[in-house]
Protein backbone atom coordinates (compact mmCIF):
# COMPACT_ATOMS: atom_id res chain seq x y z
CA UNK A 1 0.00 0.00 0.00
CA UNK A 2 1.49 3.51 -0.59
CA UNK A 3 1.68 5.78 1.98
CA UNK A 4 -0.29 9.18 0.84
CA UNK A 5 1.68 11.94 -0.34
CA UNK A 6 1.39 15.22 1.56
CA UNK A 7 2.16 18.20 -0.01
CA UNK A 8 0.94 20.95 2.21
CA UNK A 9 2.23 20.92 6.51
CA UNK A 10 -0.72 20.49 8.30
CA UNK A 11 -1.86 22.73 11.17
CA UNK A 12 -4.14 22.63 14.14
CA UNK A 13 -6.59 25.25 15.22
CA UNK A 14 -8.25 24.20 18.74
CA UNK A 15 -11.43 27.15 19.48
CA UNK A 16 -14.52 26.36 20.80
CA UNK A 17 -16.26 29.26 18.92
CA UNK A 18 -17.34 28.33 15.31
CA UNK A 19 -16.63 31.43 14.11
CA UNK A 20 -13.27 32.14 15.57
CA UNK A 21 -12.45 28.77 14.49
CA UNK A 22 -13.20 29.00 10.84
CA UNK A 23 -11.20 32.54 10.82
CA UNK A 24 -8.45 31.03 11.84
CA UNK A 25 -8.41 28.23 9.90
CA UNK A 26 -9.02 30.01 6.84
CA UNK A 27 -5.88 32.11 7.97
CA UNK A 28 -3.20 29.55 8.05
CA UNK A 29 -5.21 27.53 5.12
CA UNK A 30 -4.58 30.68 2.94
CA UNK A 31 -0.74 30.60 4.47
CA UNK A 32 -0.81 26.84 2.83
CA UNK A 33 -1.37 24.67 5.85
CA UNK A 34 -3.89 21.58 5.33
CA UNK A 35 -6.01 22.91 8.77
CA UNK A 36 -7.95 20.47 11.32
CA UNK A 37 -10.41 22.75 13.02
CA UNK A 38 -11.59 21.21 16.44
CA UNK A 39 -14.29 22.54 18.67
CA UNK A 40 -13.07 20.71 21.83
CA UNK A 41 -9.58 19.55 23.27
CA UNK A 42 -10.58 15.65 23.61
CA UNK A 43 -10.72 15.98 19.46
CA UNK A 44 -7.83 17.45 19.45
CA UNK A 45 -5.80 14.98 21.98
CA UNK A 46 -7.22 12.25 19.67
CA UNK A 47 -6.08 13.43 16.80
CA UNK A 48 -2.29 14.12 18.52
CA UNK A 49 -2.20 10.53 18.70
CA UNK A 50 -1.13 9.79 15.59
CA UNK A 51 -0.28 13.00 13.74
CA UNK A 52 1.84 16.22 14.56
CA UNK A 53 1.23 19.68 13.05
CA UNK A 54 3.61 22.19 11.73
CA UNK A 55 1.61 24.68 13.88
CA UNK A 56 -0.73 25.31 15.79
CA UNK A 57 -3.58 28.00 17.73
CA UNK A 58 -5.07 27.01 20.33
CA UNK A 59 -7.29 29.70 21.90
CA UNK A 60 -8.79 29.95 25.44
CA UNK A 61 -6.25 27.77 27.43
CA UNK A 62 -9.16 27.76 30.37
CA UNK A 63 -8.81 23.86 31.53
CA UNK A 64 -6.72 20.81 32.35
CA UNK A 65 -7.32 19.13 28.68
CA UNK A 66 -6.60 22.67 27.01
CA UNK A 67 -3.10 22.93 28.89
CA UNK A 68 -2.45 19.22 27.73
CA UNK A 69 -3.09 20.17 24.12
CA UNK A 70 0.03 22.68 24.60
CA UNK A 71 1.77 20.59 26.69
CA UNK A 72 1.61 17.77 23.80
CA UNK A 73 2.50 20.54 21.28
CA UNK A 74 5.17 22.24 22.91
CA UNK A 75 6.80 18.88 23.54
CA UNK A 76 6.97 17.92 19.89
CA UNK A 77 8.21 21.21 18.79
CA UNK A 78 5.24 22.90 17.49
CA UNK A 79 5.03 26.36 16.19
CA UNK A 80 2.39 28.29 18.56
CA UNK A 81 0.89 30.83 17.27
CA UNK A 82 -1.58 33.45 19.15
CA UNK A 83 -5.19 33.42 18.44
CA UNK A 84 -5.04 37.02 18.03
CA UNK A 85 -2.61 36.77 15.22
Amino acid sequence: MRAKLRYRPLALVLSHGAEQRDRDCLLLSEKGYDVLGFADAESAVAWLEEETPAVAIVEQVADLREQAVLKTLAGRGVLLRSADK
